[in-house]
């Protein structure tokens, strides 16, 4: 994330996409042995030229994207205002090492942190699991007694709506103030993830009910 790379590879972005502009220009990876005012300085100035609309940090501690955050406010140049990070209904159990390297799992702090900055926008990636909600078997790390649990409210709630699995989570997601990142293998899965199903009060206190 040294400035030469980071005006290099968006460069090379532009010219492989075809594009004058990219909206959201994302950092997918932390790069700790370049100071971070160098980077921010490098991504702000992509932002100051026009070539990038916004941007975005990916699998990055929520300390680390709001000192991102002050010094591109010290240096007058364009902030992150896109996060990016693993999440799902289930969750891990805790303490796992994820056995996907880099991935980092949203958590309450992350929760608390970006619904505290109204120009900060998160996404969550691995929403649906894989397909672990509808056909495949639950990760290994998904193995604990919370899962039992909350897969019991999840499939009382579908029942009560008449929809799936797949679109309750979703509409949860939505709920708690994040974009969830979903991929379709066929026209069905996408149709089933643009359906339209929203949780009222109850029904959002009953998925969250369980530990």
């Amino acid at each position: 994330m040294s400035a030469d790379t980071v005006r290099a590879a968006a460069e090379g972005s532009l010219r492989r996409l075809g594009v004058d502009r990219i909206d959201v220009y994302w950092a997918h990876i932390e790069d700790r042995s370049v100071p971070l005012e160098e980077t921010v300085d490098a991504l702000g100035g992509l932002v100051a030229s026009g070539k990038v609309g916004a941007l975005g940090a990916s699998n990055h501690p929520a300390w680390r994207v709001e000192r991102a955050r002050r010094l591109a406010a010290e240096l007058g140049r364009a902030p992150y205002t896109h996060l990016q990070l693993r999440h799902s209904y289930l969750r891990p159990r805790p303490g796992v090492r994820l056995p996907e390297g880099g991935h980092v799992q949203v958590t309450e702090e992350t929760l608390d942190y970006t619904r505290s900055e109204p120009d900060l926008t998160l996404w969550v990636y691995s929403s649906l699991l894989s397909g672990a909600y509808s056909a495949k078997p639950l990760p290994e790390h998904y193995d604990h007694p919370g899962t039992a649990r909350r897969l019991a409210a999840l499939d009382g709630v579908a029942r009560e709506l008449g929809a799936t699995r797949n679109q309750v989570v979703l509409a949860w997601l939505r709920a708690q103030g994040t974009l969830p990142i979903v991929g379709a293998g066929s026209v069905a899965q996408l149709d089933e993830s643009l359906a339209e199903v929203e949780l009222d009060p109850v029904l959002l206190a009953r998925l969250d009910e369980p530990a």
